[in-house]
């Protein structure tokens, strides 16, 4: 006779994990399954976040321990430089390795895991879901599913990517202010944005990276830029390094009957930034998914903001059309935007005053472009 789980979680990534560790806690006497492809917990990621008041602490809510927290943040173009004060607000960065480790911990001895399997297909009937992997047929009542699978139809946006390649480096000098962030050093780039992110752990220590905002990003080009921004720091020791490819779109998923989307599939990715945790902390603390079953799953389904949507769609179409006034956006917006509103906004938790805020600061006439382009495109 074949077993029925009560839930099937596919990936094993930081959106599941997240999930789990907050609903096996209300979920009791449920039996649940976590297939992952990968043999184990995946180590080339950094997870960041704003914290500080009005938001709530993902820190203290997930238990979990900030590799560095940082008050000031930097942005230059090359000829001009910002330096904000963000306090009482803070950038935290997360080690990606030890968050999905806590995160698992959380819930593994609730759940059965099995990882190296790769779910091929999944198919419903008779009120059931079998999922098939490359080694076994399981069956569940519904299902979770991180996967990114996205179709076209399921983009409401213009659809960009977000490529970046990032080393974490020790140098033998002291190199590094470790009590500010340089959040975007822009290059000078008519065809993408292109921009270094750095992260200072200690005075010899940080995550420098390489970031690009295109719609068509190519990695032997991003590679080729890195290396030259490395070669700044020669010499130097490679601790680590993370690489990848993530869509700036706004993803609005089809409904599939007992199928919860969740994480970038489910559109939990921000279309403007590319940052994710706060976003699926917001949905989970907000949501409080509980004893899923057939009746009540929709319920749980993530609902974006509209007017966040429709920003970013603007934003999108800004960077995909006028890419040479990319460092001119950002530098205005966090120039002139009143921080707390700002951050607030990028953390998915803005008030209207906020948003008023944040709509001064951006530069108009850019904005308009973007605004214009945003309903062509609604036209075709």
């Amino acid at each position: 006779m074949k077993h029925v789980y009560d839930l099937i979680v596919i990936g094993a990534g930081l959106s599941s994990l997240m999930f789990l560790s907050q609903y096996m806690k209300k979920s009791a006497g449920q039996s649940v399954l976590l297939l992952e492809q990968k043999d184990n917990v995946k180590q080339d990621q950094t997870f960041c976040i704003w914290e500080g008041p009005d938001l709530p602490s993902i820190t203290r809510q997930f238990k979990l321990k900030p590799k560095q927290v940082w008050s000031k943040i930097v942005l230059n173009d090359g000829s001009n430089e910002i330096k904000r004060d963000i306090g009482p607000y803070r950038y935290v960065c997360f080690d990606g390795k030890e968050t999905l480790k806590k995160l698992i911990s959380a819930s593994e001895q609730e759940i059965t895991i099995i990882n190296n399997e790769r779910v091929s297909q999944t198919s419903y009937k008779n009120s059931t879901h079998e999922i098939t992997t490359t080694n076994k047929t399981y069956y569940a009542k519904c299902i979770v599913d991180s996967r990114s699978n996205l179709k076209p139809h399921e983009i409401k946006s213009t659809y960009i990517h977000q490529a970046f390649i990032g080393h974490e480096i020790e140098v033998d000098q002291e190199q590094f202010n470790p009590s500010e962030i340089t959040l975007m050093s822009f290059t000078k780039n008519k065809d993408e944005i292109e921009f270094t992110y750095l992260l200072p752990f200690t005075k010899k220590r940080a995550l420098v990276e390489t970031t690009f905002f295109s719609s068509l990003p190519s990695i032997k080009r991003i590679e080729e830029s890195h290396s030259r921004l490395l070669k700044k720091y020669d010499p130097y020791r490679s601790v680590r390094q993370e690489k990848a490819i993530i869509p700036m779109a706004i993803i609005i998923p089809d409904e599939e009957q007992g199928v919860l989307k969740i994480g970038t599939g489910a559109g939990m990715l921000r279309a403007s930034s590319g940052y994710s945790m706060r976003r699926i902390a917001k949905w989970l603390l907000e949501s409080q998914p509980a004893n899923i079953n057939e009746t009540n799953i929709t319920r749980f389904k993530y609902k974006p903001d509209p007017l966040l949507n429709w920003l970013d769609n603007i934003f999108l179409n800004v960077i995909l059309n006028y890419p040479k006034k990319g460092p001119y956006l950002f530098m205005s917006l966090f120039k002139k935007t009143n921080m707390p509103s700002l951050i607030r906004f990028l953390s998915d938790d803005a008030s209207k005053w906020d948003l008023i805020n944040v709509i001064r600061g951006m530069p108009k006439r850019l904005m308009l472009k973007g605004l214009l382009k945003v309903k062509k495109n609604d036209q075709n």
